[in-house]
């Protein structure tokens, strides 16, 4: 099953030292990336993070924030008394009329935020966990979305194909058109003048044009590849490079297509098919 890159997942939990709740966004990238937001403090948990991700997400940019907010007894920012002390003896010699949220405002006195979260416990075991439920409701967004962009590049292989029985098809005639024409401007050109054109000639002229002409390495190529990317649709595995490839590759076959055939109809078969193309590359970018 293919999946998107892109994605959302979040999720919370809550207990009675600390609310944890993580958000994951994926957006399109060639490779794998990751961008953090923790809070202070927190950075020990980076290295766990990073490593649930790789586990399911193999490219793509992958944005984490989490946020704690502590909570009853954890919630408390200590106070340095030791400290306190010492700016109480320091200052009794200047005056004895500063408030206490004066001292509480010194520098060093009150604990800093991070020491906040040293007071949960299991705290990062409690992230992880977050980070793992997070992570299954982004996938299941991502498979659904994967799921149906399958659909529509299936449903565009069935028209690449129908268009390309259609210039097997007309690709014969296109020899009998050009020695119909070839005949008449011959004939015309020749006309009132005591000049011959042997049949020899003729046919040599009509072999090279319908060599120079000839589609039908291309076609079956370009029909390989289709198939090659149906079977890929359905690949359990990340198939997006494999699926760039193949759509790089079917674009090139049918820029030689359009070079080759001299016809209008089928120069019309052709612009089709790079329209359905596109559409496939387009696709391709956003698979994983």
């Amino acid at each position: 099953m293919l999946r998107s890159m892109t994605g959302y997942g979040a999720a919370e939990r809550e207990s009675d030292q600390a609310r944890i709740a993580v958000e994951i966004r994926t957006i399109n990238n060639k490779f794998f990336k990751v961008i953090q937001r923790l809070p202070d403090g927190l950075g020990a948990a980076e290295v766990a993070i990073e490593r649930l991700l790789r586990d399911t997400i193999s490219r793509g940019t992958v944005n984490v924030g989490v946020t704690v907010e502590p909570r009853g007894p954890a919630a408390r920012v200590p106070i340095n008394t030791d400290v306190l002390a010492a700016y109480k003896r320091d200052l009794a010699q200047v005056t004895d009329s500063l408030s206490d949220d004066a001292l509480l405002a010194l520098p060093g006195v009150l604990g800093s935020e991070e020491v906040l979260l040293t007071g949960i416990e299991n705290l990062q075991e409690e992230i992880e966990a977050a980070v793992a439920e997070a992570l299954d409701n982004l996938n299941r967004m991502r498979d659904a979305e994967g799921e149906a962009t399958a659909r529509d590049m299936a449903a565009v292989l069935v028209e690449i194909e129908q268009r390309i029985a259609a210039v097997r098809k007309r690709a014969p005639a296109v020899v009998d058109d050009y020695r119909a024409r070839l005949q008449q401007r011959i004939q015309a050109m020749l006309e009132g003048i005591e000049i011959t054109v042997d049949d020899q000639s003729l046919i040599r002229e009509v072999a090279f044009f319908a060599e120079r002409s000839d589609v039908n390495e291309e076609l079956t190529r370009l029909a390989s590849h289709a198939d090659q990317f149906r079977e890929l649709l359905a690949d359990a595995g990340p198939a997006g490079r494999k699926l760039e490839f193949l759509a790089q590759e079917m674009y090139r076959e049918v820029n030689t297509i359009g070079s080759k055939a001299n016809d209008p109809e089928i120069s019309r078969e052709v612009v089709e098919i790079k329209v359905a193309v596109d559409r496939l590359r387009e696709h391709t970018r956003n698979i994983e």
